[in-house]
């Protein structure tokens, strides 16, 4: 399973790489088939590259958080047991959302922590994404095994991480598509089943 997790985890940089090395042109008529017959969850293909790294990383992040925050509702509904994966897929989650910062940082900001903190003052949304990151950055330090069951309470911050970015999601859109709503209708579901479980405890 977890040689699975990783090939699926390369699977976008691959994409990526195959985008900006043929070019958007080329591709885009392949790209809008796919989308056009049941890939439209994955949010429509920019043709500006700029926009599109920085959205497929971004995304892919909220995937993988997705399947992180799932494990556990999979485990008390349904029975299936996907614990010793949950570690992987968060990594892999924080991981995705540092290039998608990184990219950010270097790319639109030119790597000026100036233009950052205008951006930040422009546009809230940056504030949001940026605070998950840290938030994210702190688990996947934490995770390992000497260190989890000191920070184990801290770990629940994973759901406020999960609204930041909802926002951050919502807030970056222009216009709030079908492939928005989807992604943000999961997390605000997870984070539900996470607040009837504490309820009931």
């Amino acid at each position: 399973m977890k040689k699975i997790i990783w090939m699926i985890a390369f699977l976008p940089l691959l994409y990526i790489a195959y985008k900006m090395a043929w070019g958007f042109e080329y591709t885009q008529h392949i790209a809008s088939f796919i989308y056009d017959h049941g890939g439209s969850f994955l949010g429509k293909l920019p043709n500006d590259p700029l926009k599109f790294m920085a959205d497929r990383l971004g995304i892919t992040a909220i995937q993988f958080l997705i399947a992180a925050l799932s494990v556990t509702p999979l485990r008390s509904y349904l029975r299936i047991n996907l614990l010793r994966y949950r570690r992987l897929l968060g990594l892999w989650a924080f991981a995705y959302a540092l290039m998608h910062s990184l990219y950010f940082f270097l790319a639109v900001n030119e790597g000026s922590f100036t233009m950052m903190f205008a951006d930040i003052i422009k546009r809230p949304f940056v504030l949001f994404g940026a605070s998950a990151l840290l938030i994210l950055a702190f688990m996947a330090v934490t995770s390992t095994k000497k260190l989890f069951a000191r920070f184990v309470k801290w770990h629940r911050l994973v759901y406020l991480a999960a609204v930041l970015i909802a926002l951050h999601y919502m807030m970056s859109q222009k216009i709030i598509g079908l492939h928005v709503a989807v992604y943000v209708a999961v997390l605000a579901a997870l984070l539900a089943l996470r607040l009837l479980k504490a309820l009931r405890a």
